[in-house]
């Protein structure tokens, strides 16, 4: 099984799934000329990350692979079993962070794909955070009383939040006054299998774990 990610992206969260799992992996992190490339274009014609290669099947959009990966590996608790009501659960978060909270981020990275004024940008990143402001107030309203996102235990759903809450503790408003998502945040920057993530993508929580 092979992952194509990129540090920082979403697909981090593909990456701590499969270490989570603890089955041999491998992972290539792309630049964007590496995403563009031919070769990774046969495996992704959308030319993003994530891709998961598993044998004969290429595999790309974060929910699909986590899901894939919930469902190839019942024994690894990264998610609730099949037709259970904590199953529904998980596929409602997955499709709001990655539906309706990623989509928010968009304006704010890339703020000239969403105006032709060239002076605008600062405007569209102030609305992209209050968008992302309004899709973080949801979660972490959710999360009130509660230790992870879906059940009892930490779920693919928490490593799909992880590293989307991370992006925004640089914002006006940061992550960090999310109290219940920074709960989440700072326990999964501790866990090592995600503190291995970060050592392969050379990078660091962006969380203070001293703070």
């Amino acid at each position: 099984m092979k992952l194509y990610s990129a540090p920082g992206t979403c697909a981090t969260a593909m990456h701590i799934a499969l270490e989570w799992i603890g089955n041999p992996f491998e992972v290539e992190h792309l630049d964007f000329a590496g995403m563009k490339s031919p070769e990774y274009l046969k495996i992704n014609a959308s030319g993003v990350v994530p891709a998961l290669v598993d044998g004969d099947m290429n595999l790309s959009e974060g929910m699909a692979i986590l899901l894939y990966l919930v469902d190839q590996n019942p024994n690894a608790n990264i998610g609730p079993a099949a037709n259970s009501p904590d199953r529904v659960e998980l596929h409602k978060w997955l499709v709001y962070i990655s539906g309706t909270l990623h989509p928010y981020f968009w304006p704010y990275f890339m703020p000239m794909r969403f105006t032709t004024d060239k002076e605008g940008h600062d405007a569209v990143k102030a609305a992209s955070q209050i968008l992302v402001d309004k899709a973080l107030t949801t979660i972490n309203n959710h999360l009130e009383g509660r230790e992870w996102m879906v059940g009892e235990t930490k779920s693919v759903a928490d490593a799909f939040l992880y590293p989307m809450a991370g992006w925004a503790y640089g914002f006006e408003k940061s992550t960090a006054q999310y109290k219940n998502i920074d709960r989440v945040i700072r326990k999964l920057a501790a866990d090592p299998a995600v503190l291995r993530v970060h050592a392969s993508q050379g990078n660091l929580p962006k969380v203070d774990l001293a703070a």
